[in-house]
């Protein structure tokens, strides 16, 4: 082309796209593929431009966009962006690396002169290399730069699909809808600080077509929020509502709204009821403030209502979840995201800090504040802490937490003084908005603060940590963390530099961010000497030789007993006792309590399967066998003469060894019915008496009741084999279709039997499982069976049962033969209808096991709770009185049913209940009857 063509076409070019509705990516590149040269300028319109703009409004970006400099020579600018009077000019360097010794300095110099006279003319400039398109570390950034330029400039422009869900993200939405698709109106969601719950909680808010509530307890928090709804819905119109703003309140597509102002009355009633779709709480672990409840219980949201947190305390829960129909919809521990990389990875350094705590007053809680402040504010551990942060983080941004207000001022103080800029960022700063801003755009590289940053509050950018006070609570040592954990744009990790002295409980920092830990014994007296700890690979973790002898002092103080020791008082035991012992003989009997082991081991399980003598599915969820088969043990094996039944000894192999062919099936079958059979209670255990050598089949006490109770059933009921291609070897029975019936109908007939009977078989860990399941999951009383089977091993109680038991999550087939045996058990003992294809839930049965909150929970204490529970509903039925004069009833009588509550359980009690089975439960509006 010559230099007049050239010209020509520059002043003659149109833009081919400016009339097209939408522009896909392929047709934008071959529309302008002469002009699109380069990889590098193919990579940024794919992989950068395109994702922001959109289909829409890509055609508005002109490569190789022409313009007259100063001196009125013809130039180009790599992409030109030019609508409604705004111009953005983007240059991308190409392979060739565009810097001093690589290209002519005549070139380079005038690179330079080109980029000035772009600024110049009046457009706004951003410049990257291929080399940052390509990096993992610097793509973030360009695309961050891209954003906020955009959104600055023309934020008309931006796609409403800029940014896509994380693989955690997923995971919650994936949940949101399960548990939404059961009913579920209201959630509470449990993230760690830094993974997204603001995205999260902006995805799930695309699903509804009406407005959006986002409600803060902090205003600070308000701004960063709506940043992040920014980027989900940069073209709707987004409101706020606070004491001193209110912006687009009425005709806003998502409000955001400070608690505090919405609370009011005259406020709260400009709105109705349903006015939004979605009301998102952040930080809801402060829900238990009156403001909250009177905002959240005016309130009905037409689809859905979620909680956000990362702290649920053990002392907010009831009245958090309380307002949240006691339902959780997802839990994240903050392992788990440094471990997958949802968290930047951190080294901690764990300092001397010459301090002595044996000197400071504490209050069996907490230390003196002011002892604290005379021993913490001194110039020699001042100047000890600059110079580590100096040291090992490096000048870079920071945030120090301190002990008090005075503290906290002391250390900005003194970080100035030494020509950092700092500030004390405090509940009593007057400026606190103005200090916050000013950090967050890096106008002061270390900000000290006491607990105002625990939370909700977000730096990306934070590279240091200082911890300049004793770590007291695992709550707030995780806040503290979880502020310098967030991914950012070219942040490999975190700094935490934590001054360690001898205070109370130092060493639980180790146990906090240990993933495990081992233990180092004396060659010869095999006793452990230390506790060596096992930390994250994608973290660094280096305590001083000192602070590590003040840790290890206090391990050795508080250290629990060995491996060894706990092995030998269980084998010990179970000399005394002839038989293995049971979780609970080793509560009732043993040297060590169960916890011990689970605090060793991990879990029982473990601590079995290192001894060799853990248990097999089978025994958990039985299978390939009836309530019929149940019934032919019992009777075989009070009969007095089992060899004549076909559980004779030579057929009964629990350790294997079977026969081949027809009988070795035989032999396996009657292993699982002995097994189901022991799991249902009714014979000794087999893993309980394996250490005698003359193990027999025998009835438990609570077995022998039951057999004696259903004597008349077992000599009437016809328990023989029909014949089929297995002959003498068969299992099928003549009363299969007829079984469950027949012993609901004797209970029926004999009242007294149905507790004894109930009271036993309720103790089978499957029964509670699927009771816990039916009750907590499903909580309605028709349920189809294909549902159960799809979904009753996905319950995250059911997934930690098995886990704790070593067992794998069955397949679907292995489901479909295992939870048929639960179903029969609860339809014969009148709990359940059921068809082919679904069940119907009669009541709901007070199992001990359903009233469990805590697995070491006492023995005394479930006992007493369940005796409360069966009280409660007594005192809650109130029968209807009349006779047979036709007299009119007396009125029924008038009681305050949460005063009977009261009466009965503690509100701990009452709110575990609740988030367990529905708001509804223990009130005359739960859906089904009690007993």
């Amino acid at each position: 082309m010559s230099e007049q063509e050239h010209i020509t076409e520059e002043v003659s070019w149109k833009n081919p796209l400016e009339e097209k509705e939408e522009v896909s990516l392929e047709e934008y590149l071959e529309v302008f593929k002469t002009r699109i040269t380069q990889d590098s300028e193919r990579l940024f319109v794919s992989e950068f431009l395109y994702p922001l703009l959109g289909p829409k409004n890509i055609k508005y970006v002109v490569p190789q966009y022409p313009f007259l400099d100063s001196e009125g020579r013809s130039r180009r600018i790599d992409f030109a962006l030019r609508y409604e009077g705004n111009k953005i000019a983007l240059e991308v360097n190409g392979e060739t690396y565009h810097a001093e010794g690589i290209i002519p300095n005549e070139m380079f110099d005038d690179n330079l002169n080109r980029q000035n006279e772009i600024l110049n003319a009046g457009w706004y400039l951003l410049r990257y290399s291929y080399s940052q398109l390509q990096s993992p570390e610097w793509r973030i950034r360009v695309a961050n730069s891209l954003f906020y330029l955009l959104r600055k400039r023309i934020p008309a422009l931006l796609s409403e699909t800029i940014i896509e869900p994380n693989y955690l993200q997923k995971n919650v939405l994936e949940s949101l809808d399960y548990y939404r698709a059961k009913g579920w109106k209201k959630g509470i969601v449990i993230l760690p600080t830094g993974t997204g719950k603001t995205f999260l909680s902006a995805f799930d808010s695309l699903k509804v077509q009406g407005r959006i509530l986002f409600i803060v307890h902090r205003l600070d928090i308000l701004s960063q929020s709506r940043e992040a709804f920014e980027k989900i819905y940069p073209n709707e119109k987004l409101g706020l509502l606070t004491g001193e703003e209110k912006e687009n309140v009425t005709d806003s597509k998502v409000l955001f709204a400070s608690k505090d102002t919405l609370r009011n009355i005259d406020i709260l009633n400009q709105f109705n009821p349903n006015e939004f779709d979605y009301i998102i709480v952040d930080e809801v672990h402060h829900g238990q403030a009156p403001s909250y409840q009177t905002v959240l219980k005016y309130f009905e949201p037409n689809f859905f209502m979620l909680g956000l947190t990362a702290t649920p305390d053990r002392m907010d829960r009831k009245d958090i979840f309380e307002l949240f129909d006691y339902q959780k919809v997802f839990e994240y521990s903050l392992t788990d995201a440094i471990e997958n990389g949802f968290l930047v990875p951190y080294t901690y350094y764990g300092l001397k800090d010459n301090i002595d705590y044996n000197n400071i007053r504490y209050n069996g809680n907490k230390y003196n504040v002011a002892d604290l402040d005379r021993n913490l504010i001194i110039k020699e551990r001042n100047e000890k802490i600059f110079e580590e942060y100096v040291q090992k983080g490096l000048g870079n941004k920071a945030l120090g937490f301190c002990n008090s207000v005075k503290h906290a001022d002391a250390m900005a103080e003194f970080f100035n003084s030494k020509g950092v800029p700092s500030c004390s960022i405090t509940s009593q700063s007057a400026n606190r908005d103005e200090l916050t801003k000013g950090f967050r755009e890096n106008k002061y590289t270390v900000a000290f603060t006491v607990d105002l940053f625990n939370e909700g509050v977000d730096f990306p950018d934070l590279r240091v940590l200082l911890f300049l006070r004793p770590t007291e609570s695992k709550t707030v040592f995780f806040q503290q963390l979880g502020r310098g954990l967030r991914l950012c744009g070219g942040k490999e990790g975190v700094v935490i530099i934590d001054f360690i002295g001898n205070y109370k409980k130092a060493n639980n920092i180790r146990k906090y961010l240990a993933k495990g830990e081992n233990e180092q014994k004396n060659g010869v007296t095999g006793r452990v000497e230390k506790i060596v700890y096992e930390y994250s690979p994608k973290c660094a973790i280096i305590f001083e030789a000192e602070v590590e002898q003040i840790l290890d002092r206090q391990d050795t103080t508080e250290r629990e007993i060995t491996k060894e020791d706990l092995i030998d008082a269980y084998y010990k035991l179970a000399e005394l006792l002839n038989k293995k012992p049971t979780q609970e003989d080793i509560n009732n009997g043993g040297e060590f309590k169960v916890g011990r082991y689970y605090n060793v081991f991990g879990s029982w399980v473990s601590f079995l399967k290192e001894i060799g003598e853990h248990t097999e599915f089978s025994y958990h969820f039985p299978q390939g066998t009836h309530l019929g088969h149940i019934l032919y043990v019992l009777k075989a094996v009070g009969s007095n003469d089992i060899e004549q039944t076909r559980f004779k000894a030579e057929n009964v192999r629990f350790s294997g060894g079977y026969d081949t062919g027809v009988p070795g099936n035989f032999q396996r079958k009657i292993k699982y019915m002995l097994q189901a059979a022991m799991e249902m209670g009714l014979l000794v255990d087999f893993r309980q008496q394996a250490l005698q050598e003359d193990f027999k089949l025998a009835f438990t006490a609570d077995g022998l009741k039951v057999y004696n109770t259903l004597q008349p059933l077992l000599n009437n009921i016809d328990l023989s084999f029909s014949a089929d291609e297995d002959g003498d070897y068969s299992w099928s029975m003549n009363c299969e279709s007829t079984v469950n019936k027949d012993i609901r109908n004797f209970i029926s007939q004999n009242p007294a039997s149905l507790n004894l009977i109930r009271s036993v078989i309720l103790e089978m860990d499957a029964v509670n499982l699927l009771l816990k399941y039916l009750y907590s999951i499903q909580r309605k009383a028709r349920i189809s069976k294909a549902d159960i089977y799809n979904d009753f091993f996905e319950a995250p109680f059911v997934k930690a049962y098995l886990d704790r038991h070593g067992l794998d999550n069955p397949t679907h087939d292995v489901r479909i033969r295992r939870i048929p045996f639960l179903f029969n058990i609860l339809e014969a003992l009148g709990i359940i209808n059921q068809s082919s294809r679904e069940i119907e839930i009669l009541s709901f049965i007070a199992a001990k096991e359903l009233l469990r909150f805590d697995q070491s929970e006492k023995e005394n204490i479930l006992l007493a709770r369940l005796e409360n529970f069966k009280n409660y509903i007594s005192e809650i039925e109130v029968p209807i009185q009349s006779n047979s004069l036709n007299i009119a009833a007396e009125p029924t009588p008038i009681f305050n049913i949460e005063q009977i509550q009261e009466k009965y359980f503690t509100q701990d009690e009452i709110s575990f209940l609740k988030e367990q089975y529905g708001k509804n439960f223990l009130t005359n509006d739960y859906h089904l009857k009690i007993n």
